[in-house]
Parts: C-alpha cells; structure tokens; sequence
C-alpha cells in the first residue's frame, strides 16, 4: 500500500472528529478531504485516487445510510465504513447488504483498529480501480473487430471448433480462421484461453456494423 498516493474522505457533523481523524490519518500519510454534510460531500468533485470514505451514520441534514444510497445509485465503487455512537442492529444489518465495509463506534476510534481497516478499503478500491483501467482498454480493442470479427470471437471463446463455427455462420471454415486471425491481433491476444476469458465482454456489446 502507498498512503501517499491515496485519499480518506471523512464526512461527519462533528468538527471534533473531523479534526482528530484528520491528525491520525495525515501522521500515517494519507491525504484527507472533510465534510460536515452528507449534501456538502455529494456536490464536491473528488480526485480520481484509491480513495475510502469514513461516514457518520447519524448526521443532522442527510444520514449515512441515505448517503450510502446516493453512492450507489451513482455506480460508485469507493468503500465505505461508517462511524457511529449507538449503531442499531437494522441499520448494520442494511449497510452491510449494501457493501459498507464495517462499523466503528466513535468511543473507540483508535489507530489499531482503523488504519487497519483504511488500508484495507484503499487496497480494495486501488484494485477496482486497475480492473476497471483494465476493461475499457478490452472495450476499445473490441470495437475494432468488424460484426463478422465479433461473431467469431463471440463462438472461438465459447470453445467452439472452426468447423463448428463455421457451419453456425454459414461461411466457410478457411473464412473462420482468417476473421479468428484478426480478430486474436485487433484484441492484442496471443491464445484460445486469452481469448476465453473475453467471453462475458464480447457478449455484453453488440456486433459491430460489417465493414
């Protein structure tokens, strides 16, 4: 882990603990944004970084869990753990369904059980991230491959022969292994288990037009 290259985001009415987890977090050599309000958090424009967020359950203007809500609604993938004084067992229960990472009650906000736990959350989304990196690259390189050059790929990483292939399509199995060809050099791939592992991918976008 490299604290210096990640973010902690700390959303919490009380300047108190903004400020005290601010100190914590910075001494182990993290960056730190922090917000009084669930509403202050959501307009603000974040930087793209392994980033965590530590959220109070309970807030005046927007509580946590509805904070949650709103991150999710949104597609966003950053961790989450919440702080809390008296967390409920309905409301754990529904945070962790919706993927909090865990509860920390505000009494015992320590360096031992947190910046465990931060690290934890960095790491994790700093690997969402490189997976995320990951598959638009495969997207771009499959929205090279002509619609023929699609179908193809679509039945090879299915674990479909040639000849299979070919009487599927209509073609011919010579015209099989020519549009396999480019298609395994258009997605930058060197075999049939490279090529299987783009399965879900290649079945998820349409076909491209003929060309």
């Amino acid at each position: 882990m490299q604290p210096e290259q990640s973010m902690v985001i700390i959303v919490d009415d009380d300047s108190g603990v903004r400020e005290a987890l601010g100190l914590l977090l910075a001494a182990s050599g993290y960056a730190t944004r922090a917000f009084a309000t669930g509403k202050e958090f959501l307009q603000a424009e974040l930087a793209d970084h392994p980033t965590c967020i530590l959220l109070d359950l309970q807030m005046p203007d927007m509580n946590g869990l509805e904070i949650q809500e709103r991150l999710r609604e949104t597609g966003s993938d950053v961790p989450v753990a919440f702080l809390t004084g008296n967390a409920s067992v309905p409301a754990a229960v529904r945070a962790m369904k919706h993927g909090a990472a865990d509860f920390i009650e505000k009494p015992a906000l320590q360096g031992s059980r947190l910046l465990p736990l931060v690290g934890e959350m960095i790491d994790r989304h700093r690997g969402l991230m490189a997976q995320r990196l990951m598959d638009d690259a495969i997207v771009v390189r499959i929205r090279r491959l002509t619609r023929r050059e699609t179908e193809v790929a679509r039945l090879a990483a299915q674990g479909k022969a040639n000849k299979v292939i070919a009487l599927e399509l209509g073609i011919s199995e010579r015209t099989v292994e020519v549009h396999r060809g480019r298609a395994m050099r258009k997605l930058e791939l060197a075999s049939a288990a490279e090529l299987a592992r783009l399965a879900d991918h290649l079945m998820s976008l349409p076909a491209q037009q003929q060309r």
